[in-house]
């Protein structure tokens, strides 16, 4: 089997390109209402992140994970809650890198995506996923 194959057999892998692929989404929609619409960049990076949760979830399903042992309704729900507590993680940091140690707002959302990823990729894993 090929590396190429093998890697994209992992499971990391898939959900790293996926996550690529919805932050690039939720950091170009931020950007966007941020720079080009002038919208505060804590409301820009609420609804950012709302749209990239729900083409994560969407996306993760069919392409990441296996079919967890719950219903989609209980696994739907698992995945909005932590989620949920990503985003308020996600706010927290982006807020924290502007205001408390004044880094400019692309690097800290950048940062912010980043340290969230990991908390992510465990939940979805080993908790919403879960066989």
């Amino acid at each position: 089997m090929s590396i190429a194959k093998k890697a994209y057999k992992s499971q990391v892998f898939r959900f790293l390109l996926v996550g690529g692929f919805c932050a690039g989404v939720e950091f170009l929609l931020f950007a966007l209402l941020v720079h080009y619409y002038q919208v505060d960049y804590l409301f820009a990076n609420g609804f950012s992140l709302l749209v990239a949760v729900m083409l994560n979830y969407f996306i993760s399903r069919k392409y990441v994970f296996d079919e967890s042992k719950y219903s989609v309704k209980v696994e739907f729900s698992a995945f909005f809650i932590f989620s949920t507590v990503g985003v308020i993680l996600n706010q927290y940091l982006l807020w924290n890198f502007v205001e408390q140690m004044e880094i400019n707002v692309n690097i800290s959302k950048a940062l912010a995506i980043v340290l969230v990823a990991a908390f992510n990729f465990l939940t979805k894993k080993y908790i919403v996923f879960r066989k």
